[in-house]
Parts: C-alpha cells; sequence; structure tokens
C-alpha cells in the first residue's frame, strides 16, 4: 500500500509526497491504523525505521486545527530530537495549518512562554524543561488527547522517570487519551511504565534479535589504550568514511580527541552536553549537510540524532550501559543502508564487552588490534586476521561499470559488497575512486581473482553491476 491510496487527508498526502514518501515503513504500515483508532501502543523498532512519522501522521490526521488548544504532546529526551520531531511535525502538517513548539533547557524560557500563549496544537519537548512551565503555570495539559514518549528506554536511563509522573498527573486520565510508547529496546522498566501510564497498549515489536541490525557490519579490535588514538586515526584512514561518529563516554574524552581527529583530512567537529545550544546546533547543521564528515561526540548523539549517510560509527569508549551500544549504532544502517560499527576495546573494558555481548546474545568478532590473545569465542563470522594496514602486497586493479553519472552508489555501498565476499577482508581493499562512467578498485594481497569472480554475482543495492580488469 502506498501513502496515496491510505486514508488521509489530501493535506497530508500533498506534504508526504513533498517530503518524497511513497510508501509505508513497517513500523508506520503497523502503528499508524492502530493509533488512528485511538488505541494505545507499546512498539519496539530499531533507530532509524521511520517510528517519527507512525506518531506523527496518525497525529496531525485526527487533530483540529480550527480549535486553539493544546492536543498533543510528544515526550522525548534530548534538546536535538526535540527539534527534529518538531521538524517533522511542521514537515507533515504544513498544509494544515498546525502550529507546534518545541521547549527544552538552555533556551529563554520567556520566549517559549509566549509561544504557548498562541496556543500551540501540538507541544514536542523534553521533560525537565515541560515540568518548568507547569510549575509556572505557563501551560495546561488537560485538553491533550494524544500522548507519545518517544525513545522511551533513554528517558528512564536518563532519570526523567519523576518527571514524567509530574506530566502525566496533569493530564487526562489514560481512559481519555491515547498514549503512544516507541522504544529502541522495551527493558522491564519500560514495561512498568506501560502499566502506570497505559490501557491495553497493543504490542508492535520490530527488533528481533540478532535482524534489528543485520544492515549493520558490527565488529571490534583489542587495543593497547597508550596506542588507541594512533590505531583509531589509522583506522578512519583505511575506513574511508562518507561520513562517521566517534562515540566517547565523557565530554572530556571528546575535548581531548577532537583535536587530534581535527588535523587529520576528514572535516571534524564536536559535540556534547556541556556546549551553548547554538554551538551545538550549528555543528548538527554541518554534519548533516557533509561539511563536517567526522563528528566526536557523548551519548548525546545516540539519542535520536537523524542524520542520513553515516556509514560508520565508531566505539572510542565501550559504553557503560548496554542499551547505549543500540542507541549508538542505530545511527548506521538506517532505512536499507549498509552501516559499519567498530569498537576498540583495551584490556580494562574487555569483561563490560563481554557482558555487552552477553546482553545481545550474539558474539561480535574480533578483527585482532594490539593485543597478542585468541578472541574468547572461537566461531566467527568475520576474518580474524590482525589489523596490519602497512602490510600489504601490490593493487591489482579491478573496474567496476557503475560511476557518478550512470548510478547512486556511494564507496560504503562498494565496500560493504566486497567485505561480504568470502576470504576477501578490509586489509585486501585498497583506494576505491568513483569516476562518472566506472569505478576504479585497488584490490591488494592476491585477491582480484576472487573479487572478480564473485562480484560476478554479487548486487549492490539489488543491482548486478559488471566488472573487469
Amino acid at each position: 500500500m502506498k501513502f496515496k491510496e491510505m486514508a488521509l487527508l489530501p493535506e497530508i498526502k500533498h506534504a508526504l509526497s513533498d517530503l518524497g514518501f511513497v510508501s509505508p515503513l513497517p513500523i508506520q504500515e503497523q502503528a499508524i491504523p492502530i493509533i488512528l483508532e485511538k488505541k494505545d501502543i507499546i512498539a519496539s523498532a530499531k533507530t532509524g525505521s521511520g517510528k517519527t512519522s507512525a506518531f506523527v501522521i496518525p497525529i496531525l490526521q485526527t487533530i483540529d486545527c480550527n480549535v486553539e488548544m493544546i492536543q498533543a504532546l510528544i515526550l522525548v529526551p534530548t534538546r536535538e530530537l526535540a527539534d527534529q520531531v518538531n521538524e517533522e511535525v511542521q514537515a507533515v502538517g504544513k498544509y494544515l495549518g498546525v502550529r507546534s513548539v518545541a521547549l527544552y533547557g538552555k533556551q529563554p524560557i520567556e520566549i517559549q512562554r509566549k509561544a504557548l500563549k498562541k496556543y500551540p496544537h501540538v507541544i514536542v519537548a523534553t521533560p525537565g524543561r515541560l515540568v518548568d512551565h507547569l510549575e509556572k503555570r505557563n501551560v495546561k495539559l488537560s485538553s491533550v488527547s494524544f500522548f507519545v514518549l518517544d525513545e522511551a528506554d533513554e528517558m528512564l536511563l536518563m532519570g526523567f522517570e519523576d518527571q514524567i509522573e509530574a506530566i502525566v498527573n496533569r493530564m487526562a486520565k489514560r481512559d481519555a487519551r491515547t498514549t503512544s510508547m516507541f522504544s529502541a529496546t522495551i527493558p522491564q522498566e519500560v514495561i512498568y511504565m506501560s502499566q502506570k501510564y497505559q490501557q491495553a497498549p497493543i504490542r508492535i515489536d520490530l527488533v528481533e534479535d540478532e535482524k534489528q541490525h543485520e544492515q549493520i557490519e558490527q565488529l571490534y579490535y583489542a587495543v593497547d589504550g597508550l596506542k588507541k588514538v594512533d590505531f583509531l586515526r589509522e583506522m578512519l584512514r583505511r575506513e574511508r568514511p562518507d561520513k562517521a561518529i566517534v562515540f566517547c563516554n565523557t565530554q572530556n574524552q571528546v575535548e581531548r580527541l577532537y583535536p587530534i581527529l581535527k588535523k587529520g583530512t576528514m572535516s571534524c567537529g564536536m559535540l556534547h552536553g556541556g556546549m551553548e545550544q547554538d554551538a551545538r546546533n550549528m555543528v548538527i547543521k554541518a554534519f548533516k549537510r557533509g561539511e563536517v564528515r567526522l563528528l566526536v561526540t557523548t551519548d548525546l548523539a545516540g539519542r535520536g540524532l537523524h542524520v542520513e549517510g553515516v556509514t560508520h560509527v565508531v566505539n572510542y569508549s565501550v559504553p557503560f550501559e548496554h542499551e547505549q551500544y543500540i542507541h549508538r549504532i542505530g545511527r548506521t544502517g538506517r532505512v536499507k543502508e549498509m552501516g559499519v560499527a567498530i569498537s576498540l576495546v583495551i584490556p580494562t573494558e574487555q569483561d563490560r564487552f563481554n557482558a555487552l555481548e552477553k546482553y545481545l546474545g550474539y558474539t561480535i568478532p574480533c578483527k585482532g588490534g594490539h593485543i597478542q590473545r585468541a578472541p574468547a569465542v572461537q566461531k566467527q563470522t568475520r576474518d580474524n586476521k590482525r589489523y596490519t594496514a602497512a602490510k600489504v602486497s601490490g593493487a591489482a586493479q579491478v573496474k567496476l561499470l557503475a560511476g557518478r553519472s550512470n548510478s547512486r552508489l556511494k564507496t560504503s555501498d562498494i565496500i560493504s559488497a566486497l567485505r561480504s565476499i568470502p576470504g576477501v577482508n578490509q586489509s585486501d581493499i585498497g583506494k576505491i575512486e568513483i569516476l562518472d562512467q566506472f569505478t576504479q578498485i585497488d584490490v591488494l594481497n592476491g585477491k582480484e581473482s576472487i573479487v572478480l569472480k564473485a562480484m560476478k554475482e554479487k548486487r549492490i543495492n539489488g543491482k548486478l553491476y559488471r566488472v573487469k580488469r
């Protein structure tokens, strides 16, 4: 089914067409009809699955823009996500005359108070700032008929449980509103919250074991802590990401790592919660536009930052919370794109990384590094050779008959295809140059025959391309 065939307002269909949305994604296909029936849902879907539109579309379909009162409230964990969700509300509702406002901290509260006096139909807010407005009596929530908790697991991890309860207590009873909960993971704490705030919710679960990240190649390197930065720089040089996010556990790590990576060939930016909001917004916009290709950040960027074309995610530090790993790697491999998630694990982090694997329910293969030891689990899905970028033999050139003018291929698409060939790993892949009519690939270590044979039957983004020497 396509959006134009769905029972949606013409204004919404027009806006979706402007946005290039043709057919609903799985989470949208399942969630939209349920919310339109005003039934509660608790939905689990991986980051980048299109879940924002899954609740924005039915909300805008149902609210009355001729009535000057708050009809929908969307709670999100971060300022960045508040802006992004608000932008989507405005984009999908632009022909409806919908009024919406984003409320979050480190923005003048007086500006927000004036916006609330204009009776927005939709509020997108972080819990802390909304509680501030409630306490100052700047807003009333008794008219809210649609309530959404987006990234519910993240809000609990960030300690917003008390603020959420204070907000819910100001709304109508749960049988008088529709409550939707969306989350990348649904731990027991989210189930408890659902039991507290929802009424007979319908469960939608599109996250299923390893399949939730089947578009993301996950691997790790066991590295020496003293050589970690040099290893990261060399690895980035070899991987050649189109766009990459490097996650650190602390603001201090970001501040130390950023000036080092800034000296490299990739344009670099940093992002963390200690920065002024205007500076954060500038970095995010530059990253979205491609002016910044390497973003060094804390888990701030793991919570709902939607940027197209991120080919690599690097965990410079193993996250302290297992759920953070899922949110981090969800920044890549979004909606039919392929991605790579690489973790750099030092000896003091190995136990934490092993616990992460146990939580995930699968083993992340070790590709080597500085630490001379066998991986804990011998059964691997990827080549176990050490990462030795310098030790390669001469390159042989393979020509892929797809270039800028006759295809939409990206370097990351080609790398993913080459990596999936049995017997070929990253150290066998040299320079990849996408030209006008074809792409020149340097294949190292005598693997050109394997590549030529495999690529004759290997589809890239669903299409078969000719290859030759």
